[in-house]
């Protein structure tokens, strides 16, 4: 007999045989539930992520709208606290700028003072008098508002190529999502926080 007449006879073999389907859908199947629960936890750490920055953010202008004077020093432990609030998120640090503004008799928005930190540097990122653009909600004549900025680099634990490219507060390139919170403040005691050595 030649090799011919058997091969009919081997496939209907092949063709019955169900061995190996569970493993061969199991093959499939995997990488994508494998994506499924990795995207899962990149979505829930980059929604935490988020919340805890918009916390942080209200927080940090709580805290600074409570003094009637304040420092460079006490402006620092209060910009530790708003990092600290980020924890145990650590793939990048929070660029955080507050800003004491006034609005004159006239309506017009200025800057009293502000502070930036950026990768554990303070520098003044505004002159004082520099003009602010408000919301006309903040706008109210004889008022001091405190508006405080934070932006930070969500760091993916998996590089996902549909993410961009942002820049981390220490300066590297990496890909992840910008995320940035705004938040203002009325300063509870008296017309204005005074900061006698943030100029």
């Amino acid at each position: 007999m030649t090799a011919a007449v058997y091969m009919p006879g081997i496939a209907r073999r092949f063709a019955r045989d169900r061995r190996g389907v569970a493993g061969l859908e199991f093959a499939l199947i995997a990488p994508i539930l494998i994506l499924l629960w990795l995207g899962s936890i990149e979505v829930t750490g980059g929604a935490d992520v988020n919340k805890n920055l918009g916390r942080a953010t209200s927080m940090v202008a709580d805290l600074v709208t409570q003094q009637q004077t304040i420092t460079q020093t006490q402006i620092s432990g209060i910009m530790d606290i708003g990092r600290a609030t980020l924890l145990p998120y650590q793939r990048d640090t929070p660029q955080i700028t507050i800003t004491a503004i006034n609005v004159s008799s006239a309506g017009a928005a200025t800057v009293a003072w502000s502070r930036r930190r950026v990768n554990g540097a303070d520098t003044t990122p505004f002159q004082p008098g520099t003009a602010v653009a408000l919301d006309a909600n903040l706008l109210i004549p004889g008022t001091s508002v405190i508006r405080v900025q934070m932006n930070i680099a969500y760091v993916p634990i998996i590089a996902w190529t549909i993410a961009g490219h942002v820049d981390t507060a220490a300066g590297d390139n990496v890909v992840g999502l910008s995320m940035a919170k705004t938040s203002f403040g009325r300063v509870r005691q008296g017309g204005a926080v005074a900061c006698s050595n943030c100029s």
